[in-house]
């Protein structure tokens, strides 16, 4: 499958996806979140939100002589439940393609590889600790805490793994002038096991959101209008090196730092966004593809 036929694909199904889930779905207003990012605003009790992106990852400089180059599209779906006022669970279920071209160093031909396939399962809790809600905004700490198993397709290894993964980590929210400017950050460690004699070095993500309402300026006194969105983010990763056999792979971890511009739209009804991360540090350890850039394009919904 060439890489804009896997376009045309997640396009196509995204856009039914956005119809179906926006008719029926309440006129509730939606709040403004980060894009690639945590965010620790409550869910209503008993209440589901459903969130669905595409990102395209592209990476393209590659320091040896196979000239790779990676295309990876994700569509990571997210379905949050408010068990309680503080308490919200999250599933996160992707589906993947993966498009990889190199050259053969024996007959000097490029090869073309095409993997697509459904990519390991994350659950996580997140659990408000301290809530402080004022006239003109909110202040909201969260401790989470996850696991990935290890449900995704061998083919996209190492997308995915074998192993069964934990993650410890926090987000906060700050909000003020009734919702024009809010700030988000989180901090999460991810263990990862082995499995299959492979185990994926750990990792450390680290974010950094703000939000900032340009449409309408000032609130009107009576409605709920639509509203416009400018996001900046950092978002970062450290990784450290993976093992195989016990030893040590040099071509792996290493540490990307992301500057990550975007926009939303957010209606009565459901958010839309799109976002382009672009890497302004990738310190990679050995000989790593280094990324060009990730492109992302989704939206956002409460469920009845």
């Amino acid at each position: 499958m060439s890489m804009n036929e896997m376009f045309k694909k997640c396009f196509v199904a995204l856009s039914i996806l956005v119809l179906f889930v926006s008719s029926i779905v309440p006129t509730n207003s939606v709040l403004a979140a980060p894009i690639n990012s945590n965010v620790a605003l409550p869910v209503r009790k008993g209440g589901f939100v459903f969130r669905s992106q595409v990102k395209w990852l592209r990476a393209t400089d590659d320091p040896t002589s196979l000239n790779r180059e990676v295309n990876v599209v994700a569509i990571p779906n997210v379905l949050v439940y408010g068990a309680t006022p503080d308490l919200a669970l999250f599933a996160i279920f992707p589906y993947i393609f993966r498009n990889v071209e190199l050259t053969d160093p024996s007959t000097g031909k490029r090869i073309d590889k095409n993997d697509n396939g459904i990519g390991d399962l994350t659950l996580i809790a997140r659990y408000t600790v301290y809530a402080r809600d004022y006239p003109s905004g909110t202040a909201r700490l969260a401790p989470l805490a996850g696991i990935k198993l290890p449900t995704g397709d061998d083919e996209l290894e190492p997308i995915t793994t074998d192993s069964v993964n934990l993650q410890l980590g926090g987000v906060s929210t700050v909000t003020w002038d009734f919702g024009r400017h809010e700030v988000d950050a989180d901090l999460i460690y991810r263990i990862n096991t082995e499995a299959e004699n492979f185990e994926m070095g750990d990792d450390l993500v680290y974010d950094l959101a703000y939000e900032f309402r340009v449409y309408p300026w000032t609130l009107p006194d009576v409605g709920v209008p639509n509203f416009l969105y400018l996001v900046a983010e950092a978002n970062g990763i450290f990784s450290q090196k993976d093992k195989l056999h016990g030893k040590t792979i040099d071509d792996s971890g290493g540490n990307i730092l992301f500057l990550s511009p975007g926009i939303q739209l957010a209606t009565k009804r459901f958010i839309l966004e799109a976002s382009i991360q672009l890497p302004v540090i990738q310190d990679l350890n050995g000989n790593q593809v280094e990324t060009d850039f990730v492109l992302t394009g989704g939206f956002r919904v409460n469920l009845p």
